[in-house]
């Protein structure tokens, strides 16, 4: 098989607009990523490929504003795209309380959580500024997540739900409309010794009423939350709080706008280069965190 290989590179390279692009690509098809000294390598099965699926990305001329971004395209045979992306995995440490790191690295003394992600093709290493925003959120709020039942929406590797369990969560449930995400997840689950998460495949139509949940996760994108955020609030229970992220910050409205239409309220929010995540509730305390 062969794959069509785009190089990326970002002027002024910033890690975290490569980690957008790449999240942006993921959701077009692009199954593979590398990183590289200015950007990044993005790749997709050749008879897959289309020029304009990536020209039209909704990211990009609002990144362009600030960013040079260009790419030029080659063609390859297939590679260990795996190797590939454990070879550019570096670990994190979140607010010195949380390590996220892959099998192969070594533990941190004295630190208070630590999850173990062996990401293959799935997203979610703690990398992209809405996976520690929400990292953070979770963190800030672990008395309220003990005994709670959560629900991760486009759990990828399964990392939110990693620390949803090591907060005290009772259950949660993972779900990702992606195969590889639900084979990682749990095999992430194995390696962290994690038994109450169950994962499944599909997306918010999954969602039947059938189970409640006093906390619901999303890292996803925007307009994804938009169309599914009426999905979500129909399975909070009373007093429940939905925890989203994966837009920017001048986002906030759009999202405040339709969270009031379904009944929540914007509790606070976190803001990290000019990524987003927000807490919507019951309540009506709106503060920046």
């Amino acid at each position: 098989m062969f794959y069509t290989e785009l190089t990326f590179h970002i002027t002024p390279h910033v890690e975290d607009i490569a980690d957008a692009l790449m999240a942006a690509l993921g959701e077009i098809g692009y199954d593979s990523f590398s990183y590289t000294e200015d950007g990044f390598q993005a790749y997709i099965p050749s008879d897959q490929y289309n020029e304009e699926a990536v020209t039209g990305l909704e990211l990009l001329p609002f990144l362009q504003d600030s960013f040079s971004i260009t790419w030029e395209k080659a063609e390859i045979e297939n590679q260990d795209w795996n190797k590939i992306w454990e070879e550019n995995f570096t670990p994190i440490i979140v607010k010195d309380r949380i390590l996220v790191r892959a099998g192969f690295h070594p533990t941190v003394p004295g630190i208070e959580h630590e999850i173990i992600i062996d990401p293959k093709m799935s997203f979610g290493t703690g990398h992209h500024a809405t996976t520690a925003l929400m990292l953070e959120t979770i963190l800030d709020l672990k008395p309220f997540f003990a005994g709670k039942d959560v629900l991760d929406m486009g759990c990828g590797t399964g990392i939110l739900s990693l620390m949803a369990s090591q907060a005290g969560a009772r259950e949660i449930t993972g779900i990702d409309i992606d195969e590889w995400a639900y084979t990682n997840a749990q095999e992430n689950m194995k390696t962290n010794n994690i038994h109450n998460l169950r994962v499944r495949i599909g997306d918010a139509s999954l969602l039947d009423g059938s189970e409640t949940f006093d906390i619901i996760l999303a890292n996803i994108n925007r307009n994804i939350l938009l169309n599914d955020m009426a999905r979500y609030t129909a399975v909070l229970r009373p007093g429940g709080k939905l925890i989203i992220s994966g837009f920017y910050i001048n986002d906030i409205p759009l999202l405040e706008e339709e969270a009031n239409r379904l009944g929540l309220t914007l509790e606070s929010y976190k803001e990290k280069d000019r990524w987003a995540a927000v807490i919507f509730t019951t309540g009506n305390t709106i503060k920046q965190q």
